[in-house]
């Protein structure tokens, strides 16, 4: 079997970053349901990962899958658009403040490069200006077989730094397209950053494009740019839109929006009505049940008790990020002794049935409950002792 598949040894590696092979390494599903995974092996972890974010509800929902189950027996991708693909435009702008026309695609990736081809079509402009991660096309990607030229023509700026920011644009006189950025990966943004990024875009003639990739329906069903009060000229969706289903979405200002045929975005599966089924049934749902709430009391639940177990234990380790998307970060004298602790730790939790990763920010879904929570926070401590012993 792995000599059948080429990417069989580096997909894992993408889930396990950093793990040594202690308490297993789990790579084949047999049932994920509700916040819990069961390998093949029979093992059961709380699963901290959920489709790296794109799961809010849990796995296998109920709702989503009989809403999914009945647009299936309509027929699978048909040559017209389902009723459910106008009902979730209509949705996501009631939802999103800077939301006036809306397009889907597929995968984030799809969405935050079709934002950027847009804002060079807009703009005439082919420079590009970003912070955080955005996906594998090659417009942001730095792995081999990516042109020089495409890399030319990206930016990276440090994040809450308008300094460093202005001093690109001025670099880069009438030429770039667009800002594009996470709001926010662990650190929030410092008050007011958003919006003076957006201001310094427009002076300069650019785009502000907002990745809401991870961000969008989790931390508020407005998004993040409700949280932090500024509206992009772009932004995208994806993940927690459709609780783990393919879908993504564009959504911005209509004399923006409405130069969006002339991309040639010919995206042979976005008419996929089960993606927009799930989609509807996930929104109605994380709106009904105040899933973002439940999201920040859950989360902060687990941070509060994940710092009382660093507390104890003698480790110097706090939480941070938001409550829906909680990590921990370890505050050693040495880099090095920092990554090991890390390491450990996420080891540890899953050697104790927790999937968590160094890698990445973990995140949170509404199946969790305050037990799941407390269980964690036990795990954690006998977790943190061990690497008390050890660093």
């Amino acid at each position: 079997m792995r000599q059948s598949e080429a990417l069989l040894a580096a997909r894992p590696g993408m889930y396990f970053t950093g793990y040594e092979r202690i308490g297993g390494n789990p790579v084949f599903i047999e049932r994920a349901e509700g916040a819990r995974l069961r390998d093949i092996d029979g093992n059961i972890y709380l699963d901290y990962l959920l489709g790296f974010g794109s799961v809010v509800l849990g796995h296998a929902e109920a709702e989503v899958n009989r809403a999914v189950t009945a647009a299936l027996q309509r027929g699978v991708n048909p040559t017209l658009l389902d009723i459910a693909h106008l009902e979730l435009a209509e949705r996501i702008v009631d939802l999103i403040p800077a939301a006036e026309l809306v397009t889907f695609l597929k995968t984030g990736s799809d969405a935050v490069d079709a934002a950027v081809r847009l804002a060079r079509a807009v703009t005439g402009r082919a420079h590009v200006l970003h912070w955080g991660h955005h996906g594998w096309h090659d417009w942001c990607s730095p792995s081999p077989g990516v042109p020089e030229a495409s890399r030319a023509l990206l930016h990276r700026f440090a994040f809450n730094d308008l300094d460093g920011l202005r001093s690109m644009f001025d670099a880069l006189p009438g030429a770039v397209a667009c800002v594009v950025m996470m709001p926010y990966e662990i650190d929030p943004p410092q008050p007011g950053y958003l919006a003076a990024v957006r201001d310094m875009a427009h002076d300069h003639g650019a785009l502000f494009v907002l990745d809401e990739i991870r961000s969008g329906f989790r931390i508020s069903l407005k998004g993040a740019q409700d949280v932090f009060g500024v509206e992009p000229d772009i932004a995208a969706f994806g993940k927690a839109m459709a609780n783990g289903h393919a879908i993504s979405a564009l959504a911005g200002r209509r004399e923006i929006m409405a130069r969006i045929l002339e991309l040639g975005l010919t995206v042979t599966y976005f008419r996929s009505p089960d993606a927009m089924a799930a989609a509807l049934a996930t929104l109605a749902i994380l709106e009904r049940e105040d899933v973002p709430g439940r999201l920040r009391r859950l989360g902060r639940r687990l941070m509060d008790g994940l710092d009382q177990a660093a507390h104890s234990a003698g480790v110097p380790a706090r939480t941070v990020g938001f409550e829906a998307t909680p990590f921990i970060r370890f505050d050693h004298e040495r880099i090095s002794d920092r990554e090991r602790a890390l390491r450990l730790f996420c080891n540890g939790m899953l050697a104790r049935g927790h999937l968590m990763t160094p890698a990445h920010h973990w995140f949170l879904c509404a199946a969790m409950t305050e037990d799941d929570i407390d269980r964690t926070v036990r795990a954690a401590e006998a977790t943190l002792r061990d690497i008390a012993g050890t660093i």
